[in-house]
């Protein structure tokens, strides 16, 4: 506890009015860079819940990094519950990663010190085994699916191993599909992966991923992306439009292609500790708008998602590109192994089988020539969008 408090009190000053009182505002701005470049930018939007807080109201600690439709999404699940709970219960919003980064934020969520956090996934599957199932790539070609998958039986499932390690599941958000980005050298084939030095995050799966390729994937920290880009150290990444966007890789790089290789969700988690203590009734509330929470964080994800593309698209020396059919099915074939990998990271291998199981059913319900997707991000740890 003691812990808890002394964090807190350095976070709060840096965070005071983060969840300021307005009406939302969904329409989108343009403004001129010195170089002349006109860059769109989504609005932010805030709540109001309309609510007076009770004197013994309840604050829940929420927790996230800067992932601009899952900030507002935070700031969304804050006015329902005033509003559900009469002013009962609120969350004070951490956002920044000031509380910690991921893998800080679910362990402290584990002991109760923290009551919503959120993750992605590939974070999230060193705490549980069978969220490695997700890190398979090429098993979702739009979104739709995805939704139906996750909102499914195996979200269900995985939602019931996160309570073994101590976590409720909240809401499985939009962080959407990983698409590539390289400093010198456009992406048409295979042969031009080869050798390759590809920024990853610590994950296995990931790695064996770009090894089929030919590439040099090369683990390192988010934070230090810009500057071994700018350096060449690295010669590309693999995230999505916004995240590319806001962290300028544009000033470093010349080429992005849309792979959609692989869907990474965030993860929103609730201390099991907390949980449980709250009444049925509580419990229910907490649900409830959690799910209102996770269908207003997509639809806004893809509103930030279409402007970042457009930017890439029209930004002066970034060529977008998309990968043929051809290439797109030879690079599955490269890492179909990558499956029995996961059979043995995850501690229970039918979670493998009923991924796939469910893939196929979404598939025939949302085939991929009906539907539409923009790009989106895979990290939390994001910067607010920045003036190219």
């Amino acid at each position: 506890m003691k812990k808890r408090i002394g964090v807190l009190a350095l976070a709060t000053a840096m965070l005071l009015g983060m969840t300021g009182c307005g009406s939302q505002n969904e329409e989108t701005a343009e403004t001129t860079t010195p170089a002349g470049f006109v860059e769109k930018k989504v609005e932010p939007v805030t709540f109001e819940s309309g609510v007076e807080l009770q004197e013994d109201c309840r604050h829940l600690i929420y927790a996230l990094g800067n992932a601009p439709a899952t900030i507002d999404a935070a700031k969304f699940f804050k006015m329902r519950l005033e509003q559900e709970t009469n002013g009962a219960m609120t969350v004070d919003i951490y956002t920044d990663n000031v509380l910690g980064g991921e893998r800080e934020l679910l362990e402290s969520c584990q002991f109760g010190d923290y009551d919503i956090v959120l993750a992605t996934n590939a974070t999230v599957a060193a705490f549980c085994n069978d969220i490695y199932c997700l890190d398979i790539p090429w098993i979702f070609e739009n979104k739709q699916q995805v939704y139906e998958v996750l909102d499914g039986e195996l979200g269900d499932y995985l939602g019931d191993q996160l309570k073994e390690v101590g976590f409720q599941l909240l809401q499985w958000q939009e962080n959407s599909f990983r698409t590539l980005s390289t400093t010198d050298k456009p992406i048409e084939s295979m042969d031009d992966l080869k050798g390759l030095k590809i920024r990853i995050m610590e994950n296995e799966l990931q790695l064996a991923q770009w090894k089929a390729y030919g590439a040099n994937p090369t683990p390192m920290a988010f934070t230090e992306l810009f500057t071994a880009l700018q350096q060449g150290t690295v010669d590309g990444q693999d995230n999505g439009a916004e995240l590319t966007w806001q962290s300028k890789f544009q000033e470093v790089q010349k080429y992005y292609v849309y792979t959609k290789h692989i869907y990474s969700p965030y993860v929103i988690l609730m201390s099991g500790e907390t949980f449980n203590g709250l009444t049925p009734e509580e419990q229910d509330i907490i649900m409830k708008i959690s799910d209102e929470a996770v269908a207003y964080e997509r639809e806004r994800c893809s509103e930030y998602e279409a402007v970042a593309l457009e930017n890439i698209k029209n930004y002066p020396g970034m060529n977008y590109a998309e990968l043929s059919p051809e290439v797109m099915e030879e690079m599955k074939a490269a890492c179909a192994g990558i499956k029995d990998l996961a059979y043995e990271k995850v501690e229970h291998p039918e979670v493998i089988d009923l991924l796939y199981s469910e893939a196929e059913k979404a598939k025939e319900k949302y085939p991929a020539e009906q539907t539409t997707d923009t790009p989106a991000q895979t990290e939390t740890d994001v910067e607010a969008a920045p003036a190219a």
